[in-house]
């Protein structure tokens, strides 16, 4: 289960990084600038922190027939037994105004592979040999895929000015506003930061940012995301395999000890913990609470993203929404939707642990996981009932451990409030025991297990 949490977030980490880079493999301004500015290949290494976890690739030129094609390739491994890699293409016409034609986007990790594949207003999703169609008419143009770079080449853009692009969501399936902010620019670079919709980060409640270097040419030299995820430009392909020669990131705990024990760990409403932490700077706070009769607000923004199918999150799917209303029955209040969903999904689902990324359909097919597919089927089946519903991932106290261990649960936004629910350990109603990850450095959090301890410092019952 360890190491299936880690994977989740870090892969969410670096999905961010592809999400944030697609648009510099764009031409500058007209289409027959493309071949002779930006043709060809670019390598980076991946990095957590200063250590090498993978590597990214780009290519960018013409198909046979003319039109704009763009392809990146992100791969890393956190462990030394499994590797995700993610690829993307994209098809822009020749001819103006180059519309989009194509999109494919594939996620595989281990065995398990999700691809997404669009041709001319269809969305063909395919997973574990089940495939969908969905009609998705997603008007995005080679202007929108070059808004950016066009407006820091265009303009006298300086330190402070504001720009919002579109961008197309490939797990959305969405074209999607993204926010721009020149840091810092002179003759030979500029530096900008993005910031994404809260949401996009998993089991994050604020919006996560990246900053990029760019040359004089517009083209990348670094990236970084919340200061523990970079990408640094490399001569070849060779200097950016260098994490293959690297130990693996997690060898780490799964656990974090407490200096006593917890009573009656699920009637806690309220719980404070002081973090005991070897070294300084760590990415845990020196405190956590939690305060289950003091639920946190959901903005309009987190809300949206909730309630959204996605690839990973297939809400749409018309078996998903069979089983949904059948948990549900005649239910119309979303707290007791909310009940009925927890008590379902853990009576439907056998307990297995499981080590790589399974999708929301496996898990149904084979009705069994660990409490990252409980908590995911979970929040399919919500979203398909139009419940703004999120997965969560944090620590948790286990009795017979005396420990907080990694788990994943869930979040619902009822009447605008955050309410938690575990459906792997069948609560309706979350107790205070269950401490989320830091939202901004969720993968450093979990690196640092190890050399954390916890002390109850308040506990309400």
């Amino acid at each position: 289960m360890r190491r299936r949490i880690a994977w989740l977030v870090g892969a969410t980490a670096l999905a961010a990084v592809g999400f944030g880079v697609a648009w510099w493999w764009l031409p500058h301004r007209e289409a027959s600038a493309v071949a002779a500015r930006v043709a060809g290949e670019r390598w980076y290494v991946v990095a957590f922190r200063h250590t090498p976890v993978g590597q990214y690739h780009t290519a960018s030129g013409v198909t046979p027939a003319g039109d704009f094609e763009f392809r990146t390739a992100l791969r890393f491994a956190f462990d030394a037994a499994t590797e995700r890699r993610e690829e993307v293409r994209l098809v822009f016409s020749r001819w103006p105004p180059h519309r989009l034609r194509e999109a494919e986007r594939t996620v595989q990790t281990g065995g398990t592979a999700v691809r997404v594949d669009y041709r001319d207003g269809i969305a063909t999703l395919t997973e574990t040999g089940h495939s969908r169609q969905l009609a998705v008419p997603l008007d995005f143009r080679l202007v929108d895929h070059l808004a950016v770079e066009q407006w820091l080449a265009s303009t006298d853009a300086k330190a402070g000015d504001h720009y919002q692009a579109p961008k197309l969501d490939l797990d959305r399936l969405q074209v999607t506003p993204v926010s721009w902010r020149v840091l810092d620019r002179d003759a030979e670079s500029v530096a900008v930061a993005r910031g994404w919709p809260p949401g996009s980060s998993f089991g994050a409640s604020g919006a996560a940012a990246s900053r990029v270097t760019l040359d004089s040419r517009h083209m990348p030299l670094s990236m970084e995301v919340d200061e523990l995820i970079s990408l640094q430009r490399v001569a070849d392909r060779a200097a950016a395999s260098a994490w293959r020669r690297q130990a693996p990131l997690f060898a780490a705990a799964s656990h974090v000890a407490v200096d006593r024990a917890i009573a009656r760990p699920a009637a806690v409403r309220a719980l404070t913990v002081a973090v005991d932490r070897e070294a300084a700077g760590s990415a845990w706070p020196a405190t956590l609470a939690a305060d289950v009769d003091a639920p946190r607000t959901a903005s309009g923004a987190e809300i949206a993203a909730a309630t959204a199918p996605t690839v990973r999150y297939p809400a749409d799917d018309a078996q998903l929404k069979r089983l949904a209303k059948r948990a549900v029955g005649d239910l119309e209040q979303p707290a007791e939707q909310a009940a009925a969903l927890t008590r379902f999904v853990h009576n439907h689902l056998r307990y297995r642990d499981t080590a790589t990324a399974r999708t929301v359909l496996d898990t149904v097919r084979d009705r069994a996981g660990d409490c990252t597919e409980y908590a995911d089927l979970f929040t399919t089946l919500a979203r398909s009932l139009h419940l703004p519903a999120r997965t969560v991932v944090g620590l948790a106290y286990r009795a017979d451990q005396q420990a907080f261990v990694l788990h994943a649960w869930n979040e619902v936004a009822i009447d605008e409030r955050w309410q938690g629910m575990d459906p792997t350990w069948d609560q309706p109603r979350l107790d205070a025991t269950h401490l989320a990850l830091p939202a901004k450095a969720a993968l450093a959090a979990i690196v640092e297990l190890p050399q954390l301890r916890f002390r109850i410092l308040e506990t309400r019952y």
